[in-house]
């Protein structure tokens, strides 16, 4: 709940062992983030697409030239054109020798970055792979807030409607299905007329 002349969020320092001077520049930082969010006019906006989602990204946007600047800009992406991915690198598995297997080396390292592509990628349990159309962004370039909720069967975030989702797309087939039966079924109800004056 919020006002005009008011933020319907602060950050908490009280509880943080810290100077004044340290407290006060992440007080500033934080409105600063706030301002190139909108956060005060937007806010609903923001939760509403974390609500249904369950999950928010944002693409950090800093100037190469001048990178001590800091974050110039926060880019908000669509979660359904954005996947994180996380593969060993190749050159672990070169150097192995015949004897040895993957499970055998003693520290895999793995490449983690995120795949941007322009049209929704839908989960279907394939890994995503930056070809044609996408784009391969950095692990470091991107801020994600999940909803916490996981499905450990297809591995992916859900969200806190998604039981009332499953519920709305049965509602829509039953409507749909309504539909073309009463239309399917209009020829057979034809109303017949009975004159009950000539009647005896």
């Amino acid at each position: 709940v919020t006002d005009l002349y008011d933020s319907p969020v602060e950050v908490e320092l009280s509880n943080l062992n810290a100077s004044e001077g340290i407290k006060k520049k992440i007080r500033d930082e934080f409105r600063y983030l706030k301002e190139i969010m909108d956060f005060d006019k937007k806010s609903h906006e923001i939760f509403r697409n974390w609500y249904i989602d369950g999950r928010l990204y944002y693409l950090k946007v800093i100037d190469q030239k001048n990178p001590q600047e800091g974050i110039q800009d926060l880019r908000y992406i669509d979660p359904m054109k954005i996947k994180y991915i996380r593969q060993e690198k190749k050159s672990n598995v070169r150097n192995l020798t015949t004897l040895q297997t993957k499970e055998e080396v003693p520290n895999p390292q793995f490449d983690e970055y995120y795949v941007y592509t322009l049209k929704p990628n839908y989960p279907t349990g394939m890994v995503a792979q930056a070809g044609k159309g996408s784009v391969k962004i950095s692990k470091d370039s991107i801020t994600y807030c999940t909803s916490g909720l996981v499905d450990r069967n297809k591995n992916r975030v859900l969200s806190y409607l998604q039981k009332a989702i499953k519920a709305l797309n049965q509602l829509r087939m039953i409507e749909d299905s309504l539909v073309i039966y009463r239309l399917s079924r209009a020829p057979e109800r034809r109303i017949f007329y009975i004159d009950v004056g000539n009647l005896p």
